[in-house]
């Protein structure tokens, strides 16, 4: 589920390993992540896709490489954004244009680092096919199950895209594993979550889920975990694969950016976590770095060119 898909379907870019990339899951019911939302960024001569998660009834958040240019060098104008919501189908959703975007004032296009950013937006009104979640604030160990979700590719080799929310259950993998694609990993506990493919085969995020949600559930309620950020096969750095056998994904860890996101929506910590764990993560100090860039342009019309 990782990437940016651009509304043409295919143009990936990835350069020296990561790259932004739902394989393996299964069509999502028609409200069963009410919270989800897909975006659309009028970028140029290509629509660009990305997904996000309503945090707040005016307020989306996304993965920072959704909202920069592909020359790395501008924020898009709100008005060439789109967020769509209120189904799992796309046929189904309404969309409104975003208001204000917000990415994080550290946010590397080259190294990935504090890959997140807010997307403000009229307020909707919450029903059953629309309503936010809470951001979880407990430990993501290794072994945690997480469900991510996305409307990007099903498949590496393929153009095409769903029409409906896919999900697949990914697995937190170790530090020493996620260390191997990453260096400065610290662990699941700083701001990136580390899913390894050979604990859940055949399972993955792939281009166009870029920004989307991962998320855990405590005593049946969903809780945003993370968002899909990028992903590299150990045996194929320069590949834009999804689901290898020796491939990893990364996800921006959303409460390690709570202050981030607590100083754009003027809400409190307390407010957006709904006290989701007693046992809450270190608050952050320095995002580490990131030794590899990658952004993935999925094209909703069929080209798929490696950059």
């Amino acid at each position: 589920m990782k990437g940016i898909v651009a509304l043409m379907l295919g143009i990936s870019m990835a350069n020296g390993g990561l790259v932004e990339r739902i394989i393996g899951g299964t069509s999502a019911q028609e409200h069963e992540y009410p919270f989800a939302v897909r975006l659309t960024i009028s970028a140029g001569n290509e629509d660009l896709l990305c997904g996000g998660t309503l945090i707040q009834n005016d307020m989306v958040v996304t993965a920072a490489h959704c909202m920069v240019d592909t020359n790395y060098n501008n924020v898009y104008e709100p008005n060439q954004v789109a967020i769509c919501y209120g189904s799992s189908s796309i046929a189904k959703q309404s969309c409104s244009t975003a208001r204000n975007i917000t990415v994080h004032p550290s946010y590397n296009p080259v190294t990935l680092t504090n890959d997140i950013a807010l997307v403000q937006l009229s307020a909707l009104t919450l029903t059953s096919s629309l309503n936010t979640i809470p951001i979880y604030s407990g430990k993501l160990p290794e072994g945690t199950k997480l469900t991510t979700m996305g409307w990007g590719k099903t498949q590496s080799n393929s153009s095409s895209l769903p029409s409906t929310l896919m999900s697949v259950e990914i697995e937190v993998g170790s530090a020493g594993d996620c260390k191997q694609a990453l260096p400065s990993y610290r662990s699941s506990d700083g701001p990136e979550v580390c899913s390894v493919n050979a604990l859940t085969p055949g399972k993955d995020s792939c281009q166009g889920d870029s920004g989307s949600p991962s998320i855990i559930n405590v005593d049946g309620k969903p809780y945003l975990a993370a968002l899909t950020s990028s992903g590299v096969d150990l045996a194929n750095p320069g590949a834009a694969d999804c689901a290898t056998k020796d491939g990893l994904a990364f996800y921006t860890h959303a409460y390690y950016f709570m202050d981030f996101i607590t100083k754009v929506t003027g809400a409190s910590a307390s407010a957006l976590t709904s006290d989701s764990s007693k046992d809450s993560a270190d608050e952050p100090s320095s995002a580490a770095a990131r030794p590899h860039r990658s952004l993935a342009l999925l094209a909703l019309a069929a080209i798929s060119t490696l950059l």
